[in-house]
């Protein structure tokens, strides 16, 4: 007889995915909430025509990006072995994000997104490996 081991998505797991991700689509559309806020101060003020043109788009970039990454965060939760390596990556990703935001001086968007890479890197901590059933070969 032989036991294989495999791994199987915890609850907390899941939970803790579900969560980093809900903090992540609610930043994501309440950042994007002010596209048009920006677009048309941008459009009235005299600025130059390039920057017109491109300060709207830059401005719906990281509404975008986080929804993304979002949706990764819950394409994680139907991952079995691979879960914790999605999970550490997100985390990375959101924290390189919330420098950025402390860097631009916002301290609340950068701790909510501090707290969905805490929320990620516990979901890859919470994977578990468990023991299958006896195989006979």
């Amino acid at each position: 007889m032989q036991t294989t081991s495999t791994e199987k998505t915890s609850k907390a797991s899941k939970i803790y995915c579900l969560t980093g991700s809900l903090l992540l689509l609610f930043m994501g559309l309440f950042h994007g909430s002010g596209f048009f806020y920006v677009s048309e101060a941008i459009q009235s003020s005299n600025a130059e025509a390039f920057l017109k043109d491109i300060v709207p788009v830059l401005f719906a970039h990281p509404s975008i990006h986080l929804i993304g990454l979002a949706a990764f965060g819950v394409m994680a939760v139907f991952l079995k072995h691979q879960l914790r390596k999605l999970t550490w990556l997100l985390a990375v990703l959101v924290i390189l994000d919330a420098l950025l935001a402390f860097f631009l001086g916002g301290m609340i968007p950068g701790l909510l997104l501090l707290a969905a890479a805490i929320c990620f890197v516990l979901a890859g901590l919470k994977q578990q490996p468990m023991k299958a059933a006896q195989l006979d070969l």
